[in-house]
């Protein structure tokens, strides 16, 4: 792994860390449980509803209503006989349970007809409402204690089957998404009467069989997780039902169960909950609420389902979310590390939507999926990475790219930025091309020039032979007063150095005789260049000490290759190629074998070419 990569790894790794130790903390204070709460309302509204089996609605509607007040007025004021011969007609329609979601508090005088018509069922279930919390919340496993219970009359009561409580759990944003499922009276544990319901159904002699512990109360005959608070989350089956379009739950107006007409296969060996069912009245918010509420008996119905059918809802475990944030940031802090910008963004916004596929096939199963905390967790440290990425590796790049627009290319430039490690401290042997070239009789104009002119001629040439080393993707090496040092194949691959060094010389010797015609206008006398050009072994890489480096290269190749540029002059010729720079460049440029020579600092003799031109 190169330097810069490792840095980027521990640089994204670290802020990865950072943001979910961040976001784990956030969890652990629940400081946005509401948010989670309500995208989990989100995958209660994705599915698709399904049908209740076990339960049926006889709703007080608008219909029952409307028939029933010219002669009885005000549902308050309906008397105690009409609920008990609507009673005795579901019991002969074949109901197994049947249960009030409407309250008998107060003594009528026609109660004994309801008592009679309870006790001749022998499976009604009545509610109790408890008022006035006692005390603080209490501790997990421990049921919360309640002031006042509104309770039926003693005559109903006496005679019901069971009672049960029918509070909901509403959450600070007022939608019910779970039930509590016991309460203290100061005497005893009361059971929700969703749970009575349930045990009345499948005919459990006791309605709990052990009281609430490590997060499971068992109940009904089944083992039904708890949250935290000792309530369960309640498994909606879909949006509110009403009369006039297919719901969840079938819905009988009361009307017809008092008159008989009801059909009968509809009840049988059911559970039927009568409450209220008019808009607006009774109606609780819920997750799978948008713009009408659901009314209460509908909750109380899709709670009896949840446990009936034990379609539990059980949220992830605290360390499987914790470790979810954790994995979902290191996750996108890996992505930032190795991937493009671009890549990484998709890569993010793909793992999200797998995470989102996910939580809901899981929340089919009954698992729910955090779907703030570890989201949240990958976007964060996404975003972290990437600012990392973009303002300090940029800047970083920057500072590369103005050093080396100084002596690289800005093809090789672009090479190396994508990794700058590959200008590693240190050197690495190579086969390469290098290039001497001297500008003869610049010295004689330092005596005829002011320094100003000299300067400004010298850098006009300088400026121009560096674009043609740049436009053959040379490196310059070196300005050494008015001459200067290039080489190829260095830091990138160039199989072809031989010929792009030939090729930059000619491109040189050009030129240089266009400079000759503006300098000749400013009376600058003809001036003639020395290359040497020198192919073999040698050394490259940043050298120097920490203070101050230079991109170079050394060695036997490059010493003659200076060596070479001195003999242009004693040959009268522009360019002088080494034997094996000619040998490399091969049938794409025309040489002039010059002589064999012994250079200074070398035993063996050289063949010398001069470099006549392009071939053909």
């Amino acid at each position: 792994m190169t330097r810069s990569a490792r840095k980027r790894w521990l640089a994204s790794g670290g802020l990865a860390l950072a943001v979910g130790a961040l976001v784990a903390a956030s969890y652990q204070l629940t400081l946005f449980s509401t948010a989670q709460a309500r995208s989990t309302d989100f995958l209660f509204k994705s599915r698709a509803g399904e049908q209740a089996r076990s339960t049926v609605l006889v709703g007080i509607d608008q219909r029952s209503y409307s028939e029933l007040l010219p002669q009885h007025g005000a549902l308050v004021n309906w008397p105690r006989a009409l609920f008990a011969r609507a009673l005795d007609n579901l019991r002969r329609a074949g109901a197994r349970v049947i249960v009030f979601d409407l309250f008998f508090d107060a003594s009528r005088p026609d109660d004994q007809e309801l008592v009679a018509a309870i006790t001749r069922a022998g499976n009604v279930l009545v509610p109790v409402e408890a008022q006035g919390p006692k005390g603080a919340d209490p501790r997990p496993g421990v049921a919360q204690e309640f002031e006042v219970f509104v309770r039926p009359t003693l005559a109903i009561g006496a005679v019901a089957a069971a009672e049960g409580f029918v509070n909901v759990t509403t959450d600070q944003d007022t939608v019910v998404r779970s039930l509590p499922l016991l309460l203290y009276d100061g005497h005893e544990e009361l059971p929700a009467l969703a749970l009575v319901a349930v045990s009345q159904f499948v005919r459990r002699r006791t309605v709990v069989d052990a009281p609430p512990s490590a997060g499971v109360v068992h109940g009904a005959g089944r083992a039904i997780p708890l949250l935290p608070s000792d309530s369960m989350l309640i498994n909606y089956l879909g949006p509110p039902s009403s009369l006039d379009r297919a719901g969840s739950f079938r819905i009988i107006p009361f009307v017809d169960a008092l008159q008989g007409t009801l059909d009968e296969a509809l009840v049988r060996d059911k559970i039927v909950l009568i409450g209220l069912t008019i808009r607006g009245m009774d109606e609780f918010s819920t997750p799978t609420t948008a713009d009408t509420g659901m009314w209460g008996v509908e909750v109380l119905g899709n709670s009896v389902e949840t446990i009936l059918g034990q379609r539990f809802l059980v949220p992830a475990s605290r360390s499987a979310t914790i470790g979810a944030i954790f994995l979902a940031a290191l996750l996108a802090a890996l992505m930032v590390a190795t991937m493009r910008p671009a890549v990484a963004t998709l890569g993010a916004l793909g793992a999200l939507g797998c995470y989102l596929v996910a939580a809901g096939a899981l929340f089919d199963g009954g698992l729910v999926l955090n779907l703030v905390y570890p989201p949240a967790a990958l976007l964060l440290a996404f975003v972290a990475a990437l600012a990392y990425r973009v303002v300090f590796e940029q800047a970083e790049q920057r500072a590369i790219r103005s050093v080396m627009a100084r002596y690289l290319s800005p093809s090789v430039s672009q090479w190396v930025l994508k990794d700058p490690d590959r200008l590693h401290l240190g050197g690495e042997t190579r086969e390469m091309t290098v290039l001497f070239c001297d500008l003869r009789g610049f010295t004689t104009l330092t005596h005829a020039m002011e320094a100003h002119a000299l300067v400004a001629l010298l850098n006009e040439f300088m400026t121009a032979m560096t674009q043609i080393i740049f436009k053959h993707d040379g490196v310059l090496d070196k300005y050494m007063g008015d001459a200067l040092m290039a080489f190829w194949n260095a830091p990138m691959d160039q199989p072809d150095h031989a010929r792009r060094a030939c090729a930059a010389a000619l491109d040189m010797i050009g030129t240089l005789r266009e400079l000759h015609a503006d300098w000749a206008r400013r009376g600058v006398p003809q001036l003639e260049l020395g290359i040497g050009i020198n192919s073999g072994a040698m050394v490259v890489g940043n050298m120097g000490s920490r203070e101050r480096l230079a991109y170079t290269v050394l060695g036997d190749t490059v010493n003659v290759a200076s060596r070479l540029e001195g003999l242009s002059k004693e040959y009268g010729v522009r360019v002088v190629l080494g034997e094996a720079t000619r040998a490399a460049a091969g049938d794409a440029f025309a040489s002039r074998f010059l002589g064999v020579v012994t250079v200074k600092g070398r035993n063996e003799p050289l063949s010398v070419y001069e470099l006549v031109g392009r071939a053909g």
